[in-house]
């Protein structure tokens, strides 16, 4: 089917190199004019990119909210930014170093190659859609390998691609299995991109240094909120209960843990549960998770609560015998947490929050640096006390007064840092993320100092110029220019 080239990964890789060569070779402006022709292609098709949406625990509200009109904004926003952000530059001679000559200094930005994307399940058309884009707009080739059951939804969206003119060889969709990722990567594409968990990042990691192939990987959160003491607590809490039910809480960026003080939490607390019972009635049944995952869940919560954690809303599930594929849950809210516990220390994809109090946001800052995860943040508060703050926080991503939306907005740039991984997807750097920087030195004139081997070798010579460019006497600059006067 065009646009859904489903074959070997080393066949794909061949076929991806030779399209790509092709593709770079085009005028900017005409790639940029087919990626912004994506975003029509996904208002056309919006009903058909929705059946085909694998998210049980998300409404087709919050499907369009989250994936398809964020994705539609990204290729619009590289459409119209992705002349800038790639254009080369060329740095003043008046900065640079003189005494070499006349050296004209111009930064191109080159693709890759071919790119491999490693997509993931929670939101399977916007993560790996504006990799995608932004790939194609700097002149690579993509090769995707969806996640298990997402394939569908990706397959119409390279369809879309390729109707607003993106050439099908481009973007080519691999199966979904772990071992068609490793194949590509031993094929040898040039990039690779992740979203996905830290052990899937060590676990890529490890075969990417055979090859010392780069990487960029959005790995696992566990986010963090820091409510100062000037927060609108009615605000903080709407904002907690929406982000934590946000596709039933599988969400890299979803708050995980709320610092707060001892004055604030009881309040808090009771706005929270009060916010979350409101919106019990629209999900009579809770929200539908795999086995594995509320296993997981069940045995962090029940450490924390050996160690003297209570559960304020919500309840564990009871794990059956027969491990069946899918349990349901309601959103789970804890207090009296610690920072070491497990369960602020582990990226969990589940609809949970813990509160943590601290005596101050100094504290709350160094209680947020004991957690491994640094992915996105948010802080409350007065607009000055908040930005303070959030200049603080260690993330890739920090919101002021509102919890992962903002995030979706297409001039967002997006990346963690420690085990939530490294580099940008999305925004201006996501675009230059895509293409690698290369330096074009021109000599200018004819005078060429380096050859000149009788001040080159003399060592009083070269002496006398460091510091004459570099030393912070005015007495010792001028014994210098006599020096290179006389011996020059």
């Amino acid at each position: 089917m065009r646009g859904y080239l489903c074959q070997k990964p080393a066949a794909a890789v061949l076929q991806a190199k030779t399209a790509q060569q092709a593709w770079a070779q085009r005028p900017t402006r005409d790639r940029l004019r087919a990626v912004g022709r994506i975003a029509s292609q996904i208002a056309l098709h919006q009903a058909e990119l929705l059946a085909l949406s694998p998210r049980i625990n998300a409404t087709p509200a919050e499907i369009i909210a989250s994936e398809l009109l964020p994705l539609a904004d990204a290729c619009r926003y590289a459409a119209r930014v992705g002349r800038r952000a790639l254009a080369a530059t060329t740095h003043s001679l008046r900065r640079g170093a003189w005494w070499m000559g006349r050296i004209n200094v111009r930064i191109i930005r080159e693709p890759w190659g071919v790119v491999l994307i490693l997509a993931p399940s929670n939101y399977p058309l916007f993560l790996p859609g504006v990799q995608i884009i932004q790939a194609l707009a700097a002149g690579n080739a993509v090769l995707v390998k969806p996640a298990e059951g997402c394939e569908a939804v990706l397959q119409r969206f390279a369809q879309c691609a390729v109707a607003a003119g993106i050439p099908a060889e481009l973007l080519q969709l691999l199966d979904s299995s772990i071992a068609t990722g490793q194949q590509a990567i031993e094929a040898g594409v040039d990039k690779v991109f992740l979203t996905g968990s830290a052990n899937t990042g060590r676990t890529v990691l490890a075969q990417l240094s055979q090859s010392l192939t780069p990487a960029t990987l959005e790995l696992g959160g566990c986010d963090s909120v820091f409510v100062t003491e000037s927060a609108e607590l009615n605000r903080v809490a709407r904002c907690l209960a929406y982000a934590i039910q946000l596709n039933g809480g599988a969400t890299c960026i979803a708050p995980r843990r709320v610092f707060i003080t001892p004055a604030q939490q009881e309040r808090l607390c009771s706005l929270l549960i009060e916010e979350l019972r409101s919106a019990r009635p629209t999900r009579p049944a809770g929200f539908q998770f795999p086995f594995a995952v509320v296993k997981q869940l069940n045995a962090a919560v029940q450490q924390a609560l050996r160690e003297g954690a209570q559960i304020a809303h919500g309840e564990l599930p009871d794990l059956p015998s027969n491990n069946p594929s899918h349990l349901s849950m309601r959103p789970l809210v804890l207090r009296g947490v610690n920072p070491r516990m497990n369960i602020v220390r582990d990226d969990i994809f589940a609809p949970i929050v813990s509160l943590l109090t601290v005596p101050n946001m100094s504290s709350a800052i160094e209680a947020d640096r004991v957690c491994p995860y640094h992915l996105g943040a948010s802080v409350f508060g007065s607009r000055v006390d908040a930005e303070q703050w959030g200049q603080q926080i260690r993330a890739g991503c920090v919101v002021i007064n509102d919890v992962v939306v903002p995030s979706a907005d297409p001039r967002v740039s997006f990346g963690g840092c420690a085990q939530s991984g490294w580099g940008s997807t999305r925004g201006w750097e996501g675009l230059l993320e895509m293409t690698r920087p290369k330096s074009i030195c021109t000599r200018f004139g004819n005078w060429l100092p380096h050859l000149d081997r009788a001040n080159v070798e003399n060592a009083s010579v070269m002496s006398a110029l460091l510091t004459l460019l570099h030393s912070p006497n005015w007495r010792n600059k001028f014994a210098s220019i006599r020096t290179l006067i006389t011996r020059g």
